[in-house]
């Protein structure tokens, strides 16, 4: 007779979950705002998206902003998570409540970096350049989530070695088309970046200094 032997498993089901809320979000998009969406691809390669969408009323405050808000958080929230269970598991004491403390930071981290954008842009008398210029980083950040969820969903599931290169690829990955983008960002008709040292100081400031604030609240 053979001894049954009991078998123990443990799944972050949680995880499974938040690919799925990402997953309906993704396909509200896709069946409410077909044309918008499949656009939204072509800004690999174009600008065409920026000058079809930009005359939208209101131009961010409408419901295909707000659904790909919860999308982009969603997103970066789980591939930051991954990082961190990957190359500092050792910090990590609950997996869900580590991931919720990340959603909510990246959450508070985009509304406050809108607000600053938004009080410099009434300090300084550009409120339309600020708005066309969180349009075009909103649409950048859209694009660059769908790219990188296919990715997140394979990371997921994936386990020892394959996970931590699959982390690596995607990290190399987020950072050539972050920058990318920001240089079509700088290139763009509509935006006047003349002075290359403000440019740099506000690159510094208000979008490289937060991510490494965030880092040392984690790792210390």
């Amino acid at each position: 007779m053979f001894e049954g032997l009991e078998r123990i498993s443990f799944t972050n089901s949680w995880v499974t979950l938040v690919i799925m809320i990402v997953l309906v979000l993704i396909t509200l998009l896709k069946n409410n705002y077909n044309q918008q969406f499949t656009k939204l691809f072509s800004l690999f390669y174009s600008e065409k998206y920026y000058t079809d969408y930009v005359k939208m009323n209101p131009l961010l405050f409408n419901r295909f902003h707000f659904l790909f808000f919860f999308v982009i958080a969603f997103n970066y929230s789980l591939f930051v998570f991954f990082g961190f269970k990957t190359f500092y598991s050792q910090i990590i004491i609950n997996d869900f409540y580590f991931y919720f403390q990340i959603l909510n930071l990246t959450i508070l981290f985009i509304l406050i970096r809108y607000f600053i954008g938004f009080l410099l842009s009434v300090i300084f008398e550009l409120s339309n350049d600020q708005r066309y210029l969180t349009f075009l980083k909103i649409s950048n950040l859209s694009y660059l989530s769908l790219i990188v969820f296919p990715l997140i969903v394979v990371i997921a599931y994936s386990v020892g070695f394959f996970q931590k290169f699959l982390l690596i690829i995607g990290l190399i990955l987020f950072v050539i088309l972050s920058l990318f983008n920001y240089i079509k960002l700088i290139k763009n008709e509509k935006l006047n970046f003349s002075n290359l040292f403000y440019l740099f100081l506000y690159l510094c400031a208000l979008e490289i200094a937060p991510f490494i604030v965030i880092y040392k609240l984690f790792i210390y």
